[in-house]
């Protein structure tokens, strides 16, 4: 009897410009290739789905005095069918991080949501976010396919 093979690994395409990706759940690998509009995407899904990943401090300052410049990113992204930026820790460190009332926090949030469709997920930590951010794009491969990896 043959043995079983290995099943293949799920790849998630990042950025070139990613300097600390999170780790990923087992099964899962990292692939470098410009992109040239949000962080992550699949092989598959290089077309129609991304990620921004942003930190505590990262999302704080482009919400805030970086707001132009993030609002064009988020343009950039309209073109494709699933999006959504995926904060690498929790809503409490934007508040600490931002300086600014939590109520503006959530507006900007829920406009990104409401004007962009766009969702904003907070991951908790580093391991969450690579897990998050696996489990999202193995979802969307699933819709966009109808293929259970």
């Amino acid at each position: 009897m043959a043995a079983k093979a290995a099943p293949s690994p799920f790849v998630l395409l990042m950025d070139s410009r990613e300097q600390t990706p999170p780790p990923l759940p087992e099964g899962c690998v990292y692939e470098r290739r410009m992109l040239k509009e949000g962080d992550y995407s699949t092989p598959a899904l290089v077309d129609i789905a991304r990620i921004e990943r942003k930190s505590e401090g990262d999302f704080a300052s482009t919400i805030t005095w970086g707001r132009e410049r993030f609002d064009r990113e988020v343009e950039r992204l309209q073109p494709f069918r699933w999006k959504c930026v995926v904060v690498e820790g929790d809503i409490m460190g934007v508040y600490r991080a931002s300086n600014v009332h939590p109520h503006a926090v959530l507006g900007t949030i829920a406009s990104l949501f409401a004007r962009y469709d766009v969702p904003v997920l907070f991951a908790g930590n580093a391991v969450g976010c690579g897990r998050l951010m696996a489990g999202l794009l193995r979802r969307w491969e699933e819709r966009a396919f109808g293929v259970v990896t």
